[in-house]
């Protein structure tokens, strides 16, 4: 179908001018397919989507399918950067998502695990080599704060095992060193042997055939481990980055370091751990000061 055709060939164009990652690639493709099955079902051509039709995708985001505004947000800007393209290909005559502006996002802190979250998780023993693999993974987020996309590129030969650190590229193009101890040390060490023995691939996180790991079996397994804990709280990749980041902090981290480390542009960006910090604070003093106790006998 031309509108499919017109999706790819935007997405390659992301691909190659804007510079992008796979990860942003695959969720930009997500969107857009979420968005031309809608146009389909509502008998709206692609490109003939008038701000009418634009109005009613985003009611429908946020009433029908009850979507988070970080969610309904990404999707506004997927679909709205795409008519851009689409108007200077002059495949278009107007943008439907033009005047539509993005929601205010609520003042949500992100989810962290706790130290004995994190402790519990790391203390599963693997059983066999994709739980080896999975495990690493786990405490690699954990140690080096990683993105996932950032992850799962991984090479051996990015490695560099008696500094124990790793050298990354991450958005942009830039590259950082990030660091991890000597308990995932002992993981890779242990890994590397039944990786290489299963398959011969240079990535160091890998599928059975000796592919890349796919971000859709990384959401399956990061969904198999929660409910194998029994937590009811989110658990991602991100969250683990999180937790990397608010440990840090908490511990007394200089944030212009973990700033270096989580390989973001601006301090603000990384200036929202300090408010997880507070906020837990907060609630340390709510929870056991006598001041703070709600009419307790």
């Amino acid at each position: 179908m031309i509108e499919e055709q017109l999706i790819e060939q935007y997405l390659r164009y992301l691909t190659t001018v804007g510079n992008l990652s796979e990860h942003t690639i695959v969720a930009y493709r997500r969107d857009l397919m979420q968005l031309l099955a809608f146009w389909r079902q509502q008998g709206v051509a692609l490109e003939e989507a008038a701000l009418e039709d634009g109005w009613l995708y985003v009611k429908h985001l946020s009433k029908t399918r009850r979507l988070s505004e970080a969610s309904v947000n990404r999707m506004i800007s997927s679909a709205r950067t795409f008519y851009d393209y689409l108007l200077k290909q002059e495949r278009v005559y107007s943008n439907p998502f033009s005047l539509i502006v993005q929601r205010k996002a609520r003042n949500r802190l992100p989810t962290i695990l706790t130290r004995d979250e994190i402790q519990a998780l790391l203390a599963l023993k693997p059983s066999d080599a994709e739980s080896m693999r999975d495990l690493l993974l786990f405490a690699l987020l954990y140690d080096t704060g990683c993105r996932i996309g950032e992850a799962v590129s991984i090479k051996e030969d990015d490695l560099d095992l008696k500094q124990r650190r790793i050298l990354i590229v991450g958005k942009g193009n830039k590259q950082r060193f990030v660091f991890f101890g000597k308990k995932v040390l002992t993981r890779i060490n242990e890994y590397l042997p039944v990786k290489r023995n299963q398959c011969a691939s240079p990535y160091l996180f890998c599928s059975t055939s000796g592919n890349q790991l796919p971000f859709s079996t990384i959401g399956s397994i990061f969904a198999a481990y929660r409910k194998k804990m029994g937590w009811q709280k989110e658990f991602t990749p991100h969250v683990l980055r999180h937790s990397f980041a608010t440990h840090l902090i908490d511990r007394g981290a200089d944030i212009r370091l973990v700033q270096e480390l989580l390989g973001h542009a601006s301090i603000s960006t990384t200036q929202i751990y300090t408010h997880v910090s507070q906020a837990r604070l907060s609630k340390v003093v709510a929870e056991h000061h006598p001041h703070g106790r709600r009419n307790k006998r």
